[in-house]
């Protein structure tokens, strides 16, 4: 907040009578107020205004029944957003229902307050929530990162960090409970930098947030917030207590246990694939397991929005997990949704003898068996798998499976046969 007694606040909205309506309720409770309304569509002195100060809370109206005034005001909110990322916007909804709540809240709002519902007091309390934050935020702005020592230094408005999960150079996983949710999240914390590789790591965070909260499956991550404060950015996202595949994997799994795994996740594969992304780090770590043990796809870092945009790797750079890697990523190649595929033909293979299907001194050593060695031969007690093996795990893309569908298709037979 501002060095003075009153919030400094932006209302944004088409109805005069309504913005005279919340400035006199803001006005009346906070006489020391900075009220500026701006009409709908002015993004003149929009800009002007926001390029002069930053206010506590901005409040923009949108009229759902009316579909292109609505995506303006939630395209408007966006561009703000970006310019300002720390903005606190609070959305004031007409004829909107549960689908226009999420989809404001993945456009960046923070609150979502339906117009047939709203009341005086409810109104104050929002723009108080989003003043606090805002003080929250403004006492946050030195920290940093600290992996290690007593404890976490770190603080992120609106969350309370429970315990590090996992910790880099660069970047820090808590558990921490989110005071908006009433839930334990994921918070996922990035330090910001100026080197190439910290823009680089810095872009796949935004694309991680990006991809997915465009999706709105059972089988994805569900992402809860994304914010940026001045030394760092952060995303919240849901929590498993379950633990992932990985852990699950410590313990023998039967082959029907391991079918299970496997169609489901080809099934959350044909989600994303369908949306046109690639996941291209697919790996047990990466698969998180619900209360009744149905898998989840996160860490979309490395993901592409676009198959046509995936492109290759690029000279000299390999991403990628390499015991997980298909032939293609090794070797810098152009990649698909066969490579997921691949990816989880490793995993079978796992899930299947408890072993990973290829192991060496160094990264390359493994990669280099990847694009060259031929696919495993798994142990008689599971042999009846091996077609399903050889097709998932093929060296050459013409010979994999072509698609999830695909895959699935041939997996029904099978799990139907050891049900």
């Amino acid at each position: 907040m501002a060095d003075q007694t009153g919030p400094i606040l932006l209302v944004v909205g088409g109805d005069t009578k309504r913005l005279q309506w919340l400035t006199h309720h803001m006005t009346s409770h906070w006489p020391d107020a900075d009220v500026t309304t701006v009409p709908a569509g002015e993004s003149a002195t929009l800009s002007q205004f926001l390029d002069s100060r930053e206010p506590d809370a901005v409040i923009l109206q949108a009229d759902f029944a009316d579909e292109a005034r609505a995506n303006a005001v939630l395209n408007h909110m966006m561009k703000m957003l970006r310019a300002k990322p720390s903005l606190y916007c609070i959305l004031l909804a007409e004829n909107g229902d549960e689908l226009s709540a999420v989809r404001a809240m993945r456009n960046g709002a923070k609150d979502y307050l339906p117009l047939a519902r709203i009341t005086r007091d409810t109104l104050l309390t929002a723009i108080t929530e989003a003043c606090a934050k805002r003080r929250a935020a403004a006492s946050a702005a030195n920290a940093v990162i600290a992996p290690g020592g007593d404890g976490p230094s770190i603080q992120v408005p609106g969350y309370s960090i429970l315990k590090e999960i996992a910790t880099s150079n660069f970047s820090s996983v808590f558990l921490a409970r989110s005071e908006r949710q009433r839930r334990n999240v994921v918070l996922k914390v990035m330090n910001r930098g100026t080197s190439s590789r910290e823009l680089d790591d810095a872009e796949r965070f935004q694309r991680e947030y990006e991809i997915i909260s465009s999706i709105a499956h059972r089988s994805i991550a569900e992402i809860y917030d994304f914010g940026t404060l001045p030394q760092h950015l952060y995303l919240a996202m849901e929590y498993f207590p379950c633990g992932d595949l990985r852990d699950r994997l410590r313990n023998p799994l039967s082959t029907e246990e391991s079918l299970y795994y496997l169609r489901a996740i080809a099934e959350a594969l044909r989600v994303i694939h369908v949306f046109g992304i690639l996941h291209r780090d697919l790996k047990p770590a990466n698969v998180m397991l619900r209360d009744d043990n149905s898998p989840v796809l996160i860490d979309f870092g490395l993901a592409r929005r676009s198959m046509d945009e995936a492109g290759t790797t690029g000279a000299g750079q390999v991403l990628g997990s390499p015991y997980y890697i298909s032939p293609e990523q090794a070797q810098g190649q152009r990649v698909d949704a066969r490579t997921d595929l691949y990816s989880l033909g490793v995993m079978f293979y796992e899930m299947l003898t408890g072993q990973k299907p290829y192991s060496g001194r160094s990264a390359m050593a493994i990669m280099a068996q990847q694009s060259s060695s031929p696919v495993p031969t798994l142990p008689p007690a599971v042999a009846a798998q091996q077609v399903l093996l050889d097709r998932l795990m093929a060296k050459q893309l013409h010979s994999r499976y072509a698609s999830a569908d695909e895959l699935l298709a041939d997996l029904g037979p099978l799990v139907a046969a050891v049900a």
